[in-house]
């Protein structure tokens, strides 16, 4: 239920905080400390015209079950093999917003398991073949 839930619902907003260039997003400058956060276009060279592919992305995450009990974060694997998390931003309008995972953060190469179990089991060859790319790119051993 959750995630049929989620896969309809789910609206990506981005963030200034993980974009280096927000303006070429048409976002606002960003004001504050980033501290370690992650830039989509600086770590993992995400491009404006790149967020087109935003919303399969999520349910590619969605669908391989890389969600959060409570449905607040979703995980999830781009083609290139980077991966993303997408946490909730504003509950009332199911609203994420999204950044690259380093391969040090805790939750990553759990992720990445998971979705390699399902690219294998039930997911398509693009997703068998980002399974691979993110086993390359993150220095995972074998799914």
């Amino acid at each position: 239920m959750l995630l049929e839930r989620l896969e309809s619902a789910v609206n990506y907003a981005g963030s200034s905080k993980h974009k280096r260039h927000p303006h070429l997003y048409n976002l606002p400058p960003f004001k504050g400390k980033r501290g370690d956060a992650t830039l989509c276009d600086g770590h993992a060279g995400f491009q404006p015209e790149d967020m087109r592919s935003i919303p399969s992305l999520v349910r590619r995450g969605i669908r391989a079950g890389l969600v959060s009990e409570e449905g607040r974060i979703i995980w999830a694997v781009a083609n290139d093999g980077w991966m993303f998390e997408f946490r909730q931003t504003n509950a009332m309008q199911s609203e994420y917003h999204g950044y690259p995972l380093r391969r040090t953060e805790a939750i990553a190469e759990p992720v990445f398991r998971r979705f390699a179990q399902w690219a294998q089991e039930q997911g398509t060859q693009i997703d068998h073949d980002a399974a691979e790319s993110c086993q390359r790119k993150y220095g995972f051993g074998n799914a």
